[in-house]
């Protein structure tokens, strides 16, 4: 009986699931296009097309900021609607406990979680970086110069004659300046052709100069080598702009983070964000549980004769949201080096489950 009642509530707890995550994402999804669309009339060349491409390749990342809001609306929705029709009193009555009934339902969520994390969040990742992409192709958002990721760093500077095309193996921030290893720099004409070409094994970039010492230049054209010891070129690239380039942690795989907070580290550059975020991700199906077990609290009640369904499901919903407040002044906290990482992630979760198990313990067992 139990494990017929218990495949019962999993099925229509998930269908439950997958009707308000469609719901609030085609909700979301509208109002992405609406903006997009708003954006793109102040453009040229741009199709509708191509606002629709922008909002599905941002829904992705949509959906994993939304997931603990639509756990939330499912758990009240569900109970609701098991209360309304008297199933969650006839199983009761037969002796299943509010453990029975929560334990197979928090599982689910646990694994939604963990699907969202390891399968999902890689998804996410490329799909954000195709939307800043086809963004920077459209002339939607400004383009950066330079790119880099554990393989090397690239830079590229636009000057009246000419352009420099600069490329490092390894880079490591000292203080206020930035330490380029083995550096190559292609100083490029107007028409796109090497004029020369600079090889030294480090640089110095500091104050709108990058000062290369022990430097090899070459010229293609008469095929010449040249040692310098000292040589500056003025850029404008700093150590502000360089640090905006860091990935967006939350357009980053889960499996991608160790070794890009590794690569961070031997850089020498902060990687506080990003281990925050990943941590975070680490916590999140305990956080999806919190939440799951916050809107149970309100919304299981002993009985339908409790009336007050209105205030009981505004309470789930307000400490659903004060949960959700609560992680983000944590991540604020941990950013700033307030909070220990694991206390900046685990926190909300492990304050809220505790309180809605012995405010359930109480409802079950008086």
């Amino acid at each position: 009986m139990k494990k017929i009642l218990t495949r019962y509530t999993i099925k229509q707890f998930l269908w439950t699931f997958l009707a308000t995550l469609f719901c609030l994402t085609a909700v979301i999804l509208l109002f992405d296009m609406v903006e997009l669309l708003r954006i793109a009339s102040k453009k040229e060349n741009i199709s509708f097309f191509n606002v629709g491409t922008l909002a599905l390749l941002k829904s992705p990342m949509m959906i994993h900021i939304i997931l603990p809001f639509v756990v939330l609306l499912t758990s009240i929705i569900f109970f609701l609607r098991f209360n309304k029709s008297s199933e969650l009193t006839v199983m009761r009555a037969v002796g299943v406990s509010v453990w029975n009934i929560l334990l197979p339902l928090c599982s689910l969520v646990f694994i939604i979680g963990l699907i969202d994390v390891l399968l999902f969040s890689p998804i996410s990742a490329k799909t954000s970086r195709r939307y800043e992409r086809l963004e920077e192709r459209l002339n939607m958002t400004s383009s950066t110069p330079f790119s880099w990721s554990e393989s090397g760093f690239w830079w590229r500077d636009n000057q009246e004659n000419g352009t420099l095309v600069l490329r490092a193996s390894q880079i490591q921030q000292e203080d206020n300046k930035i330490i380029l290893k083995d550096l190559s720099l292609f100083d490029l004409d107007n028409t796109g052709l090497s004029e020369r070409q600079i090889e030294s094994p480090s640089a110095v970039l500091q104050n709108g100069q990058i000062k290369l010492q022990n430097a090899m230049v070459i010229d293609p054209m008469n095929e010449t080598l040249q040692p310098v010891s000292h040589l500056t070129f003025d850029t404008t690239l700093n150590l502000e702009r360089l640090l905006e380039k860091f990935d967006d942690p939350q357009t980053m795989s889960f499996w991608r983070f160790p070794r890009f907070i590794r690569f961070l580290k031997e850089a020498g550059f902060s990687a506080r964000a990003h281990e925050v975020y990943f941590h975070e991700l680490i916590a999140f199906p305990v956080f999806l549980i919190a939440m799951f077990l916050v809107a149970s609290l309100f919304t299981f009640p002993p009985s339908n004769r409790q009336g007050g369904t209105f205030l009981r499901v505004l309470s789930s919903i307000g400490s659903g949201f004060l949960l959700y407040f609560l992680s983000r002044i944590t991540n604020v906290l941990g950013h700033n080096e307030s909070l220990p990482l694991i206390l900046a992630a685990w926190a909300p979760a492990l304050i809220c489950i505790p309180l809605c198990l012995s405010g359930l313990l109480s409802l079950e067992d008086g």
